[in-house]
């Protein structure tokens, strides 16, 4: 039977060394101090991840599925239906014809 430590714990877990003494401590991973080291049971985290995927595979197939049996539901929420409302444009300034001078006044340049 395969020991892990606490950074192997991690390791194995794919998580930081803290998140694995928070979840040792707080009694949710399976795991023993001895003396003042962690040792955990290769099985034992094993049983860990395995629970947790079962639980997480289950709440996102029940999430999924309430989702499902809501969009199914006849809404009572009744469409209006959608107008355009016309935008007036801004009115454009009159260019001069092609090829004539260009003053400034005509432009509408202020000095």
């Amino acid at each position: 039977m395969k020991t892990y430590d606490i950074t192997e714990a991690a390791e194995f877990l794919k998580v930081d060394r803290s998140t694995v003494l928070d979840l040792a401590g707080s009694g949710d991973l399976p795991g023993a101090k001895v003396g003042r080291a962690w040792v955990f049971l290769e099985s034992d985290l094993v049983d860990y991840l395995r629970d947790k995927v079962r639980r997480q595979t289950n709440e996102r197939r029940e999430d999924t599925s309430l989702r499902q049996r809501k969009s199914k539901e006849p809404s009572t929420f009744t469409a209006q239906p959608l107008t355009r409302r016309k935008r007036e444009l801004p009115k454009l300034p009159e260019l001069p014809e092609v090829g004539s001078e260009i003053g400034a006044t005509q432009v509408g340049i202020t000095t």
